[in-house]
């Protein structure tokens, strides 16, 4: 899955920040969240679980959760 940061600014602007943000995952068992050059944002399955993946800029953090579910035979 792949997550993007967007900064708005006090004049109603906006810019993707997805490149510039600290990524991190609170729980690692259940997803991690890349950080390296190039695929920053991209979260990945690791177990069953919940996290919240976070976006810190400047002092600024956003949040989200993610659950990561087992996949089951349809």
């Amino acid at each position: 899955l792949q997550y993007t940061a967007t900064g708005i600014y006090s004049n109603s602007t906006t810019q993707d920040l997805t490149t510039e943000v600290t990524w991190a995952s609170s729980n690692g068992a259940a997803a991690t969240i890349s950080d390296a050059a190039g695929s920053e944002g991209l979260a990945q399955a690791v177990a069953a679980g919940a996290t919240t993946i976070s976006a810190t800029f400047d002092g600024i953090a956003g949040s989200t959760n993610l659950t990561v579910t087992a996949a089951v035979l349809t």
